[in-house]
């Protein structure tokens, strides 16, 4: 469900994370003339049309977020969400913290697996000026509003299964899908060892590893 907001006559609005109120991104975007509006978004970081949210990130960003798994989860919700959802990232310094195939393999997933366009910039001021950008074209040449939606829920049991799977760490969609479809059960799969995690195409030793660790260490948290 899409609430849509009345914006005034010839003024761009883009709403943005209120996480990203310090962010210089934001005042560059007012500098331009657009009204930003800080929110607490559920999804993105950058909203510029009922169509359009862009999830920036910086390159230290985008690596941890390929090391904790958050990235393909956001990619998810970005594509359950959003017609047009884009990635952002920020700065070309990312390639040091971690191996340049895997940087690509990330790269390229969420560009074919997702079809999610990927934009990269240089520093903030050319960050607000392509989130500029995009508002402009989406709610004065295309005429498209501005509207908020929160994140989807899966829909039936195969969506539930896949959205369980992918929330854990170094887990993609694309890879929860191949886990499923060799376990069958999510219990079949937090029941397997090291070895049998390891025949899952995409997941090397230390990501079984990691997994048969988090599925079946005892929680040591206080209530």
């Amino acid at each position: 469900m899409v609430q849509r907001i009345l914006k005034p006559e010839n003024k761009l609005v883009i709403f943005a994370d209120y996480r990203e109120k310090n962010n210089p991104v934001i005042g560059y975007l007012e500098g331009l003339g657009a009204l930003v509006k800080p929110l607490s978004l559920k999804v993105g970081d950058f909203i510029c049309s009922e169509r359009v949210c862009v999830e920036r990130k910086t390159g230290e960003d985008f690596i941890s977020s390929i090391t904790d798994g958050r990235l393909f989860q956001q990619t998810e919700e970005l594509k359950d969400n959003f017609s047009k959802p884009i990635l952002l990232i920020e700065g070309y310094y990312f390639r040091g913290g971690m191996n340049e195939n895997a940087i690509k393999a990330a790269l390229a997933s969420i560009v074919l697996d997702y079809d999610i366009p990927i934009i990269m910039t240089c520093h903030e001021e050319e960050t607000a000026r392509t989130i500029f950008c995009l508002a402009k074209r989406e709610q004065m040449v295309s005429k498209i509003g501005v509207g908020i939606k929160g994140k989807k829920k899966p829909k039936d049991i195969k969506e539930l299964q896949e959205h369980i799977i992918s929330g854990l760490p170094g887990v993609s969609v694309v890879l929860s899908k191949r886990i499923l479809r060799k376990f069958k059960t999510i219990k079949e799969f937090a029941d397997a060892d090291e070895t049998e995690i390891l025949k899952v195409d995409g997941i090397g030793k230390v990501l079984a590893k990691k997994l048969h660790k988090i599925l079946n260490e005892k929680y040591g948290g206080n209530a």
